[in-house]
């Protein structure tokens, strides 16, 4: 890295992308499956997803979620004396199968996008953590 002050041609340089940039959601996602990445992105470092495996499996993610989010508005649309016949139960039933299917492939894709606390700590960390977020008062805590 170069010393003193920056001339204006070096000043003038635009890097593509620039520092901390984040990853911009496929064209092919819907708007909903956008949010959810956009919502993801921006909850990790800006070049967290850098590499065009991570970006291919958080598509997957993010389709995951927004077919999760589907099944369970239909599921909670659901009145309960739908639940009187036959028919209605197969449904009702149905959508619970298809969102506990979408639900795990999301966790699934999620913990190989190491984006949950379980594959991010160590079980010795993850007890650590646990230890200092005690909800034990401090001695020096004044009772209340």
């Amino acid at each position: 890295m170069a010393r003193g002050r920056k001339s204006a041609a070096a000043q003038a340089v635009v890097i593509e992308g620039g520092f901390g940039s984040r990853v911009e959601p496929p064209a092919e996602l819907s708007d909903a499956a956008s949010e959810i990445w956009r919502r993801t992105v921006a909850s990790e470092a800006p070049d967290f997803f850098r590499t065009a495996a991570l970006q291919s499996m958080l598509a997957d993610y993010c389709r995951h979620c927004e077919t999760a989010d589907v099944l369970t508005s239909q599921i909670d649309a659901f009145e309960p004396e739908w639940l009187a016949d036959e028919a209605g139960l197969k449904r009702y039933d149905l959508l619970g199968k298809m969102r506990e299917r979408e639900s795990r492939a999301a966790a699934d894709k999620a913990t190989k996008l190491r984006l949950t606390n379980q594959a991010r700590y160590t079980p010795r960390a993850a007890e650590h953590a646990a230890r200092k977020s005690s909800t034990e008062r401090k001695p020096w805590e004044a009772a209340s």
